[in-house]
């Protein structure tokens, strides 16, 4: 360094440090992104395990969490199979419903058949029974005019015999 002069000395040394500052920093960066932007590829046994020990910091915390997490997980599958179950219960009881429905409506309309027949036969036995009334009526009207008809001629009958008298029998 004999042949350069002292500004020239003073600026490589100048631009030596910021070469290894920079290189310092880059190299900082890197391990961060590495160590927090590409936690994709590790397996999320590692991912949990990493963010406990930030948090928490040590292992027993994680595996107490992991353990409430799978005990979660059970649960909740417990719940679904028990709303599984349910739902299909639920299907066999809405199709029981519907057929016993279907069964109610049938047996309403043959009642209701039933009692239109019912209805029918009951007006016509009283057209019947009211037709056979007007004929007793009519029978009985027949009888009186000729009752009234034979006691009168009992009674002429009688009159022309001189010299009796009857009382006429009714």
């Amino acid at each position: 360094m004999k042949g350069l002069s002292v500004n020239a000395i003073v600026l490589i040394i100048i631009l030596t440090f910021v070469n290894f500052g920079f290189a310092v920093k880059m190299y900082n960066k890197y391990y961060k992104m590495q160590k927090s932007g590409y936690l994709r590829e590790k397996p999320l046994y590692e991912q949990l395990e990493q963010r406990v020990m930030k948090s928490f910091g040590n292992r027993e915390e994680l595996n107490k969490l992991i353990n409430d997490f799978i005990q979660y997980k059970e649960a909740a599958e417990i719940f679904a199979t028990s709303f599984k179950e349910q739902g299909e219960q639920l299907k066999i009881v809405s199709k029981k419903f519907e057929e016993s429905k279907t069964k109610f409506e049938e047996e309403k309309a043959r009642l209701q058949m039933e009692r239109w027949a019912l209805e029918d036969s009951l007006s016509q036995a009283k057209y019947t029974l009211r037709d056979r009334e007007l004929e007793i009526q009519e029978l009985t009207d027949r009888l009186k005019i000729v009752e009234e008809a034979l006691f009168k001629k009992q009674i002429e009958d009688r009159s022309k015999i001189p010299g009796t008298w009857y009382i006429p029998v009714q």
